[in-house]
């Protein structure tokens, strides 16, 4: 499982809407809310890219729960190699969170398996709502490296490997 481009937009909006956000920040906001998919059209014609969303209102853990319910599987999500705006963990940890975040949990949480003691502000960065998001690829696992490759190549430089799907029951594993 691939993500393509950084989550915390809903969380410097909330910083925004406060005018608590740099102007380098807001920059780092516009900048991947205006860096279009288009490498989805590229990805859509590999075999080894199995299916792909993008990763909007419901975050990216509602998002990677709607492809886990839909092939059947678990997403198995490594929350450190998600991808983020550089300042989303300390803007979240400042409280800049947005009302969407807390009632996609309650839409879904049951859902979700998340470590003992896991920080409040780490879920709300999974389930901050995005704006022109990136894409969550779920793809051939021996080709993820070299998709990822593509990905990065084409100017998605934050992409990374955020976790895989796994036998069991249909749902996401934070780990």
């Amino acid at each position: 499982m691939i993500l393509t481009k950084p989550v915390g937009v809903g969380i410097y909006s909330a910083a925004f809407k406060k005018e608590a956000l740099s102007s380098a920040d807001y920059a780092d906001m516009v900048a991947t809310m205006t860096t279009l998919n288009r490498i989805g059209m590229d990805l859509a014609k590999d075999p080894d890219v199995h299916a792909m969303t993008d990763v909007t209102g419901f975050g990216v853990l509602g998002h990677g729960l709607g492809m886990a319910r839909g092939s059947g599987l678990r997403f198995a999500l490594r929350s450190d190699a998600v991808p983020r705006l550089p300042r989303a963990a300390a803007l979240v940890q400042q409280g800049f969170v947005t009302g969407a975040s807390g009632r996609n949990w309650d839409s879904y949480g049951t859902a979700v398996a998340l470590p003992d003691n896991f920080p409040l502000w780490q879920r709300q960065i999974l389930t901050d709502p995005q704006t022109s998001g990136g894409l969550l690829v779920a793809c051939e696992p021996g080709r993820a490296e070299g998709i990822l490759g593509r990905i990065r190549e084409a100017g998605y430089v934050s992409a990374s490997i955020v976790g895989e799907m796994r036998e069991g029951a249909r749902g996401v594993e934070v780990v």
